[in-house]
């Protein structure tokens, strides 16, 4: 009796603990699915709340070509799109014709079939723009028309400076159009004309920046092709084959001589002026065609701004019509006249350094831009200096 006794206690325990342990896995699992949908449903609560926003704040995209927006909240890829490099290209060769002037007659035609023009024309040397798109092929076909003696083609990339006059542009103009919306609601005379000067400020930065936009887009798209020209049964110029120092015999009004450009410079331009290159080399032109380049080779021998001033007239002055000593500051030159008809006018400047010649060149290509120019190459030249 007493066993069966003990044997029923056991049987109600065990059915209690039974019953007990399956309330508490009940009550488990459900607190787990509940954990479980919590973790799902999260995302979903957050990610409505985003799209229930009347006005989605706006963070830029980065593109390296076009800035792109999207809604915060808003789950979309934006592909980014290359960068369209802007680049300027420039071709120079000399050729060894027969006849000079049937070959200058030929590159006319060339320039003008392929749509591009006559940019300008001396005794023996001419320089047509061409379209950007055909100039390896106009290049080539110009250096069939003669024995090749030189040629070479550069390529200045200026892209970053036409996307910062495209943004610089963007801002003062929305700028602008926030002040004329001020200008409407003021009745205060001051206020309206520090708006009114503001206005004009801007204005005038603007058209600058226009007018420096519509030239680096006009050397973009039409490229230059410098072509010199030595008569085949007249022998090319002894003289300067016996120059005894290297950087002056290769000099060219036209042909960038000096590729290297050591240390930085201080040298401001006008806002006329595009500015292709600062670090290698220096190079500038602006509208009319006046170009300005800035290179450096070995003082050697050792000597001072003047002594080197003194060998540009020595030893190149045969080769032009007239020639003037020009002292601004720590730079001494002389200006070069051709001998042409309609002359082009040359300065090239020197600032000697210990051992390194700082070489200033500048090429007016008519006597107009001479007149326009000079006088702001003097004071940019005047502020010259090495840092």
């Amino acid at each position: 009796m007493l066993r069966r006794k003990y044997m029923k206690i056991f049987i109600r325990i065990l059915s209690a603990f039974i019953i007990i342990l399956s309330f508490i896995l009940y009550q488990g699992c459900g607190g787990m699915y509940m954990y479980v949908k919590e973790a799902e449903e999260a995302p979903m609560v957050e990610e409505k709340a985003a799209y229930k926003r009347e006005e989605p704040a706006e963070v830029p995209v980065v593109s390296e070509e076009v800035g792109m927006k999207a809604p915060v909240g808003e789950l979309a890829y934006v592909p980014v799109k290359p960068v369209e490099r802007k680049r300027v290209y420039s071709g120079y060769c000399k050729l060894r014709v027969d006849s000079v002037e049937k070959t200058k007659n030929r590159v006319f035609t060339i320039a003008e079939q392929s749509g591009g023009y006559v940019e300008s024309s001396y005794s023996e040397k001419i320089v047509i723009r061409v379209p950007a798109e055909k100039f390896s092929e106009i290049f080539n076909t110009i250096l069939d028309l003669g024995e090749v003696i030189h040629k070479s083609v550069e390529t200045y990339d200026v892209t970053e400076q036409f996307q910062d006059l495209t943004t610089r542009l963007e801002i003062a103009e929305k700028t602008r159009e926030r002040l004329y919306v001020l200008l409407e609601k003021t009745d205060d005379v001051d206020e309206r004309f520090r708006i009114l000067k503001e206005i004009k400020r801007l204005t005038d930065e603007i058209e600058s920046i226009k007018q420096k936009f519509e030239m680096i887009k006009k050397l973009i798209s039409l490229s230059r092709i410098t072509v010199e020209l030595i008569p085949r049964l007249v022998q090319e110029r002894e003289g300067k084959e016996k120059i005894p120092f290297d950087w002056i015999r290769n000099l060219d009004p036209l042909y960038v001589s000096l590729r290297n450009l050591k240390d930085k410079i201080n040298f401001e331009l006008s806002n006329d002026f595009a500015v292709f290159e600062k670090e290698v080399t220096f190079r500038a032109e602006s509208a009319e065609g006046t170009r300005v380049r800035i290179g450096t080779t070995r003082n050697e021998p050792a000597g001072d701004s003047g002594f080197w001033q003194k060998a540009l007239s020595y030893y190149l002055s045969d080769y032009y019509k007239e020639t003037k000593e020009l002292e601004l500051g720590e730079v001494k030159g002389i200006i070069f006249t051709s001998k042409d008809a309609k002359p082009f006018y040359y300065l090239a400047g020197v600032v000697s350094k210990k051992d390194t010649l700082y070489i200033i060149e500048v090429f007016f290509p008519d006597k107009a831009a001479l007149d326009k120019r000079l006088d702001g190459i003097k004071k940019s030249l005047g502020g010259f200096s090495v840092r």
